[in-house]
């Protein structure tokens, strides 16, 4: 992430501050340099649950809690190209028009209030549909930024089949470009809006790192399982991590009938151009779609590998880590089995010839499914791995862990387009 101490230290009690402050001058994570300087390797350090150096630095002079987040997907992301790091995908049905479907890619995570940080236009983000169910991308949305400053504006490319698919990404024809931080629309029917929006997302982060502290990367190495807390703060108790921040959004209103007719299969991706590949295409560095799979289930050491994967390989790759994570924790066979059916392989699902529909809801509820901002992900999927939500299966339940007990806040959203909250 981009170490920022007078970012970090307005939210730490002010006698901590300037020792805090000293130690981010003096820490090896040094000052960003947005550009494809940072992709000239041929490998990068990718493991997906990187979080906050802000953790690291106050664990080490014992002030007072500090904020972190998953949002930070791995050390090279959150150290070098924070711009390139995705935190949410969502995927649902227009709320004011029912023809529409809603696309909201958000990326570039723990944006302080005041802070104008600028778009990257050496990456390419990426849409990526699937509506054959072969987990290959059909359609794809294609965003760059271009220019510095304030004179930055986007270029929107599709909705159109790709030239390429897979980890590799040639840039389609150039569709239309509009400013950031303001709506623009397209003669189809179709209108965007890129800019820094409020982080929808909430969740007792904090909480969850005392639970699975190997899930930290400030931490590594740890081992696994078993957890070292067993309960989430009670109601009243618990924090949203992450109400504090702001984040980067593409967010995009389009006909369905520009995606498909029926299920498809939605995932986002972040690539950079790197000199392995000759040809001037984009190499992939970062894939996301079903919240908190990778951050929950999957060994550290092992993200990396996964993100430069495609989602045909979840079958084999995720599903072994799933497994892993449910006999850890002492369930049974039943519980991985259960979340493998609904979230393998790692794509949103949704179904548009329905009319509405509920997380997960294409797998189990016959409906639209899909993701919502205010859809309670954590509750959903912690209900499943250690209550028995969906499974019915009560053996070796840990009913504290069912819920951080934080919910979304109606000030973070809007009810019309861009649908996400202004920024703080």
């Amino acid at each position: 992430m981009r170490i920022n101490a007078r970012s970090i230290t307005s939210f730490i009690a002010t006698e901590g501050r300037l020792l805090i402050e000293k130690a981010v001058q003096n820490m090896v994570f040094f000052s960003i340099k947005r550009s494809l300087y940072w992709t000239k390797a041929t490998r990068f350090f990718r493991p997906i649950v990187a979080f906050v150096a802000i953790l690291l630095v106050v664990l080490i002079y014992a002030t007072p809690k500090a904020l972190a987040s998953d949002h930070q997907d791995t050390t090279f992301l959150a150290t070098k190209l924070t711009a390139a790091d995705l935190t949410d995908l969502f995927v649902f049905e227009s709320p004011t028009d029912p023809k529409n479907v809603v696309l909201v890619m958000d990326f570039d995570p723990l944006i302080v209030s005041g802070e104008k940080r600028p778009f990257d236009p050496n990456v390419l983000y990426q849409f990526k549909i699937d509506n054959t169910g072969d987990s290959i991308e059909d359609v794809v949305l294609q965003f760059n930024v271009n220019g510095k400053g304030s004179q930055q504006t986007v270029t929107v490319r599709g909705p159109c089949r790709p030239t390429t698919v897979g980890t590799e990404s040639a840039l389609l024809p150039v569709s239309w470009t509009g400013q950031l931080n303001q709506t623009f629309a397209a003669y189809n029917g179709m209108k965007f809006f890129v800019g820094t929006r409020k982080d929808p997302f909430f969740f007792d982060l904090e909480q969850f790192f005392k639970i699975i502290p190997d899930r930290n990367y400030s931490l590594q190495p740890n081992p696994s399982p078993p957890f070292q807390v067993l309960s989430f703060r009670l109601p009243g108790q618990a924090k949203d991590t992450l109400a504090p921040f702001n984040v980067h959004s593409i967010i995009v209103e389009l006909p369905r009938k520009l995606l498909g007719n029926g299920k498809i299969g939605a995932w986002m991706t972040t690539s950079v151009k790197t000199p392995r590949l000759r040809n001037g295409h984009f190499a992939q560095i970062e894939r996301l779609a079903v919240p908190a799979l990778n951050e929950l289930f999957m060994d550290f050491k092992a993200h990396n590998n996964s993100n430069l994967q495609t989602p045909t390989k979840d079958a084999s790759n995720q599903s072994q880590f799933i497994k892993s994570f449910v006999t850890a924790i002492g369930r049974p066979k039943g519980i991985a089995d259960a979340v493998i059916s609904v979230a393998i392989p790692d794509v949103i699902q949704a179904d548009l010839s329905k009319a509405s529909g509920s997380y997960f809801g294409t797998q189990l509820g016959n409906n639209f499914g899909g993701r919502r901002p205010k859809d309670d992900v954590i509750d959903v999927t912690a209900s499943v791995v250690f209550g028995n939500a969906v499974t019915g299966i009560t053996t070796g339940q840990i009913p504290a862990l069912t819920s951080d007990n934080v919910g979304p806040n109606n000030a973070n959203f809007l009810s019309t387009f861009p649908y996400l909250g202004n920024p703080l």
